[in-house]
């Protein structure tokens, strides 16, 4: 490993490690055999998207795309698994005596789905391929040790950018706008990500923002959690026609998937309340603790400028709404 490069390149000495990680990671993830590694590894491989994005303009496609894709393997082969493995988790939740048929039930039909899961992601992904693959990492290595004079600028231009988006989609959630769930939390891990390689890099938030923005993030994590095991309960009682062939049992999912859609509906409101007491100064402290100069700021007003019908459109800023 090229030490020397990453020695006073912190993000680069961070990246390596995700890396380095990561390749440990691979074999019991596709292997299905810790649960704790699927989940590693897939935020892992998120981590490096966020990181390859940051650093387009400074990398060559020779480079930056093999590594894009592999890790993109891993991460849509992942997916799956992990989903299977939040939603067993939560099942498990419900304890309620009068949901015990419906708990038992899906329990059994996602561990048989999930040994599929786990054979399939075998086949299509074996461990070996993909830890030769991330060979690819060397070369964009090297590419990200040249522009390290440029990293503090991309962080900052980055950060503004998708604080916008984070507070647009949030003043949705909050406003008269039905706004998108999904869009939010995406927008979250996003900034999230690029809030992480801004502190390896060296820019300090106070505990309190990061401890209050992970909040945020917690609650549209399980928002979506209990989300996808709604519609996941639903799809399997539908594909095992279960109405028709046990009705008493069709009854008791629709109450659970009732009960779950109904605990995603609670972590929104949690998010939509942190968001109007405590949002403004969350993000005025993130806006803070990145700059922009008088350059920057043009380059993040280009970013944002599209053409819609031959008319050149300028997104300004989000403002987000006083508590």
């Amino acid at each position: 490993m090229p030490k020397r490069e990453a020695g006073d390149f912190p993000l680069l000495k961070y990246l390596d490690s995700l890396v380095e990680n990561l390749r440990k990671l691979v074999a019991p993830a596709i292997k299905g055999e810790d649960e704790d590694a699927v989940h590693d590894a897939r935020v892992t491989t998120r981590r490096l998207k966020a990181a390859t994005d940051l650093l387009e303009g400074a990398t060559s496609n020779r480079h930056r795309k093999p590594f894009n894709r592999v890790t993109k393997t891993l991460r849509r082969q992942l997916g799956p698994l992990r989903d299977l493995d939040v939603m067993l988790e939560h099942v498990g939740e419900f304890k309620q005596p009068t949901m015990e048929g419906a708990v038992r039930w899906l329990g059994v039909r996602l561990g048989e789905i999930r040994n599929e899961t786990v054979k399939r992601a075998a086949n299509d992904a074996p461990p070996a391929r993909m830890l030769a693959r991330l060979g690819s990492w060397w070369g964009l290595h090297h590419e990200i040790a040249g522009a390290k004079d440029r990293v503090g600028e991309l962080l900052s231009q980055s950060v503004h950018l998708q604080l916008d988006a984070f507070v647009e989609q949030a003043n949705e959630l909050t406003g008269q706008r039905r706004g998108d769930p999904h869009e939010l939390r995406i927008a979250g891990k996003s900034l999230r990500y690029t809030l992480e390689m801004a502190r390896e890099q060296g820019v300090r938030l106070p505990v309190s923002v990061t401890a209050l923005f992970k909040r945020m993030q917690g609650a549209l994590g399980l928002w979506h959690d209990y989300v996808v095991l709604a519609e996941r309960m639903m799809q399997e009682s539908v594909e095992s026609e279960l109405a028709l062939h046990d009705p008493q049992l069709q009854i008791q999912v629709l109450k659970l998937t009732q009960l779950t859609l109904g605990k995603s509906q609670g972590q929104l409101n949690k998010m939509a309340k942190l968001w109007k007491t405590r949002g403004e100064g969350l993000m005025g402290t993130i806006r803070g603790a990145f700059p922009l100069t008088k350059h920057m700021q043009t380059s993040a007003a280009a970013e944002t400028t599209s053409d819609e019908g031959g008319v050149s459109v300028v997104v300004e800023s989000s403002s987000v709404p006083a508590a």
